[in-house]
Order: C-alpha cells, then sequence, then structure tokens
C-alpha cells in the first residue's frame, strides 16, 4: 500500500515534459549518429553501469569494504527486514527457511535541484532536472548455495525493478524493451525490468575448493558501482559506470585459486542484450586477488567480443576492460580506484571509437549509522559516440549516508561536472546539481 501511494505521487509531481521522455538515446541504447564532432551538442545517453553486486559476478561496494576482513573476525549474520520478519511464523515464512530462501527489497526516492532546466543528461539516474523520480522498487527472491558444504548444490535468483526510472536504462533488448522503444507504451517513464534472472549450481568437486556456476541474466563484473541502490555510494553515478554495460546474458563460473585468488570465466551473448538476433558471443572473465590480511582487492576484469556496430540491427557490441583497486587504509578509511578502457568499431559516419576513464573513492565511516563518501571522476569521450558530446567530463561528488536504523538509508549529495570540450548540460559546459535520496528497506 506505502508503495502503491508513493507511485502515484511519482507519476503526479514527477511527470518530465513529453519531450523529455523518452530521450533520444538511453545509456543501453546507441547515440543518434549524423552527430558534427566538438560542436556543443544536448543530446541524452547511449550505451551502458552497472559494477559488481550482491548475487552478481563482482562484489557490491558495500560488500567489497565488508568484506575486506581479518581473519579473525567473524561474518556478520544476514539482517532481516520488514518483509522476512513479517513472515517469521508463518506458514510461508517457515517454508522459505527450510528451502533457504530470501525475499527482501527496498524503495528508492529522490529529489534533485541545480544548474539545468529540463534535464541533467547524460548525468542519468537522476536526469530529470530540479524534479522528483521514484528510481527503484526493487524485489529480490534468491537462494544461495554454501560453499563450505562439499555437496551439490543449487541455487537461483531473481531481481526486479517493479517498476522505477531507472529500468530505462537497465532494460535490455529482447527482454521487455518495448515499454521504451515503443512510443505508444504507457510506462516510458516508470517501466519494470527483471533486471537478474539466473539459476546457480554449486560444484564442490569442480577444483580444490569448488566452482560456481550461474546461468542467465546477470549483472556485469566490471566497475565499482553497481544498479542496486543500497549498495552504491550515491544516488548518481560514474559516467564510467553509466555508459559501460549493465548486465550480460550466459555462464558464469566462479573458482577460488587458493586463499587468496579467486578466478571467474563465462561466455555471453553481449553487453545488455538478452534472447535476440543480435547475441554474438562473447567472453566474460575476472581475475580477483584478496589476501588474508584483509585490507586489499584488486579484480581484472574484460568483456570481449568482436567490437563492432551492428548496423543492420542498430547494436552496439564492444570491448571492456577494467581494473579496480579497493585498499582499507584504516579501519574507518577505504579507498578505491576504478579505471576502464572500452572501444567499438565499424560505427556508421563515425568510424571507431574508444571511451575510457578511472574514478577514485573515499569512503570515511564516521559512525556505525554515518558515513562520508568522496567522488574523483574522469571520463574521456573521444568522439561524443557514448554521451552524445565529445569531450573530457571531470566531476567531483561529494555525499553522506545516514542509516538511523537497519531499513532506512538517506543520502544527500553534491555533484560539480564539466566537459573540457562542448556544452551538453542544455548548452552549458558545466553542471552542478543537489540530490537526495531515500532508501526504505523491507
Amino acid at each position: 500500500m506505502f508503495t502503491q501511494l508513493l507511485m502515484t505521487a511519482a507519476l503526479v509531481s514527477g511527470q518530465a515534459p513529453a519531450a523529455t521522455y523518452p530521450p533520444a538515446a538511453f545509456p543501453t541504447r546507441p547515440v543518434l549518429r549524423q552527430m558534427p564532432q566538438d560542436v556543443p551538442q544536448q543530446m541524452p545517453p547511449t550505451t551502458a553501469n552497472p559494477p559488481a553486486a550482491p548475487s552478481v559476478p563482482a562484489p557490491s561496494p558495500s560488500t567489497v569494504i565488508e568484506d575486506i576482513k581479518t581473519d579473525k573476525e567473524e561474518p556478520p549474520a544476514p539482517t532481516k527486514y520488514a518483509l522476512e520478519k513479517a513472515l517469521t511464523g508463518t506458514s510461508l515464512g517457515t517454508l522459505l527457511d527450510k528451502r533457504g530462501i530470501k525475499v527482501y527489497g527496498w524503495t528508492e526516492m529522490s529529489y534533485n535541484a541545480g544548474t539545468a532546466s529540463t534535464s541533467n543528461a547524460p548525468v542519468f539516474m537522476t536526469d530529470t532536472a530540479n524534479g522528483f523520480q521514484m528510481n527503484q522498487n526493487f524485489l529480490v527472491v534468491e537462494k544461495g548455495v554454501d560453499t563450505s558444504k562439499k555437496e551439490v548444490q543449487y541455487g537461483f535468483g531473481v531481481n526486479l525493478i517493479l517498476p522505477g526510472t531507472d529500468a530505462r536504462t537497465t532494460l535490455v533488448r529482447g527482454l521487455f524493451d518495448g515499454q521504451i522503444t515503443n512510443p505508444n507504451h504507457a510506462s516510458k517513464l516508470y517501466p519494470i525490468d527483471p533486471y537478474q534472472l539466473y539459476g546457480t549450481v554449486f560444484l564442490p568437486n569442480l577444483g580444490s575448493q569448488g566452482t560456481t556456476v550461474k546461468v542467465g541474466r546477470i549483472a556485469t563484473h566490471c566497475e565499482y558501482e553497481v544498479v542496486q541502490a543500497p549498495d552504491t555510494p550515491f544516488i548518481t553515478r560514474s559516467l564510467l559506470f553509466q555508459y559501460n554495460p549493465f548486465t550480460h546474458t550466459g555462464v558464469w563460473a566462479t573458482t577460488p585459486l587458493n586463499d587468496n585468488w579467486t578466478m571467474s570465466h563465462g561466455i555471453a551473448g553481449g553487453n545488455d542484450v538478452f534472447i535476440d538476433q543480435a547475441m554474438q558471443p562473447q567472453y566474460i572473465g575476472q581475475l580477483k586477488y584478496a589476501p588474508k590480511d584483509g585490507k586489499t582487492q584488486v579484480l581484472l576484469n574484460a568483456a570481449v567480443t568482436s567490437p563492432r556496430f551492428n548496423d543492420r540491427l542498430n547494436f552496439n557490441q564492444y570491448n571492456v576492460y577494467n581494473l579496480q583497486v579497493i585498499q582499507k587504509l584504516t579501519d574507518k578509511l577505504t579507498y578505491v580506484l576504478d579505471t576502464a578502457f572500452s572501444h567499438e568499431d565499424n560505427i556508421p559516419d563515425v568510424g571507431s571509437a574508444n571511451w575510457y576513464g578511472a574514478v577514485q573513492y573515499l569512503n570515511y565511516q564516521h559512525t556505525e549509522k554515518v558515513a562520508s563518501n568522496f567522488r574523483f571522476e574522469l571520463f574521456e569521450d573521444s568522439k561524443g559516440y557514448r554521451t552524445g558530446s565529445a569531450g573530457l567530463y571531470t566531476g567531483l561528488t561529494y555525499g553522506v549516508t545516514y542509516k538511523p536504523n537497519d531499513s532506512v538509508i538517506i543520502r544527500p549529495s553534491v555533484l560539480y561536472m564539466n566537459n573540457n570540450r562542448n556544452a551538453p548540460f542544455e548548452g552549458s559546459q558545466n553542471l552542478v546539481t543537489a540530490s537526495i535520496d531515500l532508501i526504505l528497506r523491507y
């Protein structure tokens, strides 16, 4: 009932002008062509984020920080939120516990004010300038596997955005994408998206410590930030995350080599495509170093295919190479470096294009309830193919995370962004926004 009331408010107060929704292109879709170079342009996003995450190939920011522990520390007990607590003692709750199934979710809403009048694009998760957005109504149903048990186990994961404005960026070709590609569809502003749909099997005899295999649509292992609102530092996302893949559909196998090294490999159908004729073979891989002292993690990631634009199907296939370094400097201070290089060939009227950048984060945990987050990003869109405007984007973001209890997260933040060559922000080279989001976990 509460979520329904929030959705009603969003549709009433957050409706943007008809010319803004849907934008000409989304992070998961190609930017319009016949685009003059190095000329001020206003063109919303193209193909894409999403980060590492719970129940995904790479760990989410909050998971990474919590996972960097000494061997003497015991892992915390899983938090039960309102929905699981309400089911405790019921026949359904007992059945779910017996089968090891967890059901939880959250609602995220936000408001931002800034220098743009209508749209903050190519900053996309808060693209409604000076407006309210219901970003996510996110439901998770999952059954994990216990890799400490030396027996074959099966699990699954279902992550649904039901609905939310973030789903406009995460929708993939071949799965409900008509909500935003069909001009007559009613859910352009608040579509739904089955963000992850996968089955899991643990094979204890494959490798010295076993192998976990996932099959289905899974969140990308590239990039540090993630789509899941509670597990990422800000309401906004870095351009590096936003304009690289969100998900892959295929097979992903993770094998610990020893106590320090973990290797993951997989075969997918490309970036942000489900079961569709646009699929083509893609290698996805990760090598993770996490020594036993618990202070450092290094991840090398790749998503590699034949990086050529499919002009017949109007679809992007590109390569991504990603490095992440997570270093716990003190008990309260964590540093992160996230850097990536992506490229694509055979783009009509463009030829070859590349986009690359580096993002640095500092997280300081003041108390159990309050943390400060800082992000400094550099993102080069060499020909403007990803964002619509060529140039070097420089971004600074500062935010505070306040958790009064386990079920509520409040995050005010301020972002400044500049493009050194063009004016993508409604005719300006600069954008300043102040945002606040509220996450209610259940």
